[in-house]
């Protein structure tokens, strides 16, 4: 079963991951799952998100529209009738419209000013695209006070990942979709290890410290290696960036 954000709440909901029932009551089909519900995604998956036509786009080959991510303010570009905030997750930046409304409450706007940059936040959005470029517009923002969520909510978008790709697989089933990048055992055996110097660091608020990683694997395998490993075990979902680049946190439990 998975689980959508409620906005009001910042609980869950769950929903069934079948997008063809009818509403018996109503006598309308409901929508498909990916438009029915908010999407937990990452900033890459956002960025590499399709428009196959006007109106509609894709990720994971499903239809998306309001989604929800977690990320580091980098900038903040202040206009006449909107913000645009520089969001980045360890996956990539991208830039997300937040529009001021005119009627803005003291309560609203005192909630706009804790939005500040180096600040950790959940955005709860929609996807656009104009161009084929697609962009963020947030419904809400709002400060991130307990860092578990970060680590909650990529795993959330791992898990979300594989019942669109792969319906009834988890994220520790064998797997060969796209997201496998298979190579020789000597290679797997790096990251493993990689992987886990980074979870050794768990309870650690900043994670882990790249350049102790290095040290830690010192004659046994080069900078480069360790470097690559950490490419893949980011662009595979397994860890994330904390408080800079070179702190590291793993999603794996």
């Amino acid at each position: 079963m998975m689980a959508s954000y409620n906005n009001n709440s910042g609980g869950y909901m769950d929903y069934s991951f079948d997008n063809s029932i009818n509403n018996t009551n109503t006598g309308y089909a409901k929508k498909p799952l990916g438009e029915q519900t908010m999407r937990p995604l990452t900033v890459k998956q956002i960025r590499t998100a399709v428009s196959p036509q006007e109106g509609t786009i894709k990720v994971d080959n499903s239809n998306v529209t309001q989604i929800t991510f977690v990320g580091v303010i980098r900038n903040i570009q202040e206009l006449t009738t909107n913000y645009v905030y520089t969001v980045e997750d360890g996956t990539g930046a991208i830039d997300v419209r937040k529009w001021v409304e005119q009627s803005e409450t003291p309560e609203e706007a005192d909630a706009r000013r804790t939005l500040l940059v180096d600040t950790y936040v959940r955005v709860n959005g929609r996807l656009n695209s104009y161009n084929n470029r697609i962009s963020v517009v947030a419904h809400s923002m709002r400060p991130i006070v307990d860092f578990n969520e970060i680590t909650y909510h990529f795993l959330d978008a791992i898990q979300t990942h594989f019942l669109f790709v792969k319906p009834g697989s988890s994220v520790h089933a064998p797997r060969n979709d796209a997201m496998q990048i298979d190579g020789p055992s000597s290679v797997n055996n790096i990251r493993d290890r990689v992987s886990q110097a980074i979870k050794d660091y768990d309870n650690s608020p900043e994670g882990a410290n790249i350049e102790k990683i290095f040290q830690k694997f010192q004659g046994m395998h080069t900078k480069s290696e360790i470097e690559d490993a950490i490419e893949f075990l980011m662009e595979d979902g397994q860890c994330y960036s904390t408080i800079d680049p070179n702190h590291l946190k793993s999603c794996l439990s």
